[in-house]
């Protein structure tokens, strides 16, 4: 049936579904003032003797019991139809909004932000470029700069991100040198220890596994003793279960492969966290900055355990950076910021 009827209140499957509630609500209405009225007409009519009334009265109870059970039983699951079909509207809508980064491009800087963003860009080169910190800074502004953001790193654009940039939010470095630490008094900075080993340890791994697997930046699984090894100490208690917006992974070093461990811990337990974060609330927005990107280990270490939860929304200009590295050239630095989105 395309409709149902219920003491003369009349309900459309196909009309839109907050209509449905909202006719759901009426038709209980309606039953209990048909029933009330329905009473008091056999018992003013029919009834003419006490044990006669007493009968009637008892006969009249039961049915109408039973009908107002198989009435509002009825209209119960035309409701929760409703309501269901309501929160999957609303669950795929709030993904296809979460989805679309194309938002971003509009998110505007103030005046101030813009100047110090170019203060900081001329006392950091060779570090995190415009191009860099423009992304993070629009992922901040679209959130209307309280979000809560998780950075591993300290440095000189500590105090832009927490109190220019991220102003209204809250914003926790993780840091594990203890002079930058130091350089940031009066911010949310936690003194960790990565137990990483070298970079050049996890790089023969890769070329290890790709000839293995005779393909390049072949990946096989870590092992338990591995994935130990790319835990960090000092961070607070609970500090990876908490949600967070928008993650920058800016440190430990990894310019000399020997002795740096790079950022393979802080991207594997980022990976770890959206994970997480996503099978709570899958279609939240998070967003994951994965600086140094265009060093190999980085790259194919993101690619690889990011990927499964986020897309790498500026692949393009990866690849672009690449090429002209390849020519000799440099981009802003030959540096690369990787864009992860989700969902």
């Amino acid at each position: 049936m395309d409709r149902f009827d219920t003491t003369g209140y009349s309900c459309s499957r196909r009309a839109p579904q907050h209509s449905q509630l909202i006719c759901c609500l009426n038709s209980v209405r309606s039953i209990n003032a048909g029933l009330h009225h329905r009473l008091h007409a056999r018992t003013c009519t029919d009834l003419v003797t006490p044990n006669t009334q007493t009968r009637l009265l008892r006969q009249i109870i039961l049915k109408e019991k039973l009908y107002i059970i198989l009435a509002v039983a009825t209209i119960l699951v035309e409701c929760t139809d409703a309501t269901r079909i309501l929160a999957l509207n609303e669950e795929q809508q709030n993904c296809a909004t979460a989805a679309n980064t194309s938002i971003y491009a509009a998110a505007a800087f103030t005046d101030k932000e813009m100047s110090v963003l170019q203060q900081l860009v001329l006392q950091t080169k060779g570090q995190e470029t415009t191009y860099d910190r423009t992304l993070v800074m629009r992922a901040l502004a679209i959130r209307e700069h309280k979000a809560r953001m998780l950075v591993f790193g300290c440095g000189r654009d500590s105090v832009f991100w927490a109190k220019h940039m991220n102003r209204h939010g809250e914003t926790v470095f993780l840091e594990d040198n203890k002079e930058w630490a130091a350089l940031n008094v009066g911010l949310k900075t936690h003194l960790v220890k990565y137990n990483t080993a070298p970079l050049q340890t996890w790089l023969d791994k890769m070329d290890a596994d790709a000839a293995s697997a005779d393909r390049h930046n072949a990946w096989t699984p870590l092992n338990e003793q591995q994935i130990a090894s790319l835990s960090i100490t000092g961070a607070p208690a609970g500090l990876f279960e908490q949600w967070w917006d928008v993650i920058l992974v800016d440190a430990p070093m990894g310019f000399v492969p020997t002795e740096h461990p790079g950022r393979l811990a802080p991207i594997y337990m980022s990976a770890s966290m959206l994970a997480r974060q996503r099978a709570r609330r899958p279609c939240a927005a998070v967003d994951v900055f994965v600086h140094d990107f265009d060093r190999r280990a980085e790259r194919e270490w993101a690619l690889t355990f990011l990927t499964p939860h986020s897309r790498l929304v500026n692949a393009a200009d990866g690849l672009a950076l690449q090429r002209a590295k390849q020519g000799g050239g440099t981009v802003d630095g030959a540096k690369y910021m990787a864009w992860f989105h989700s969902p």
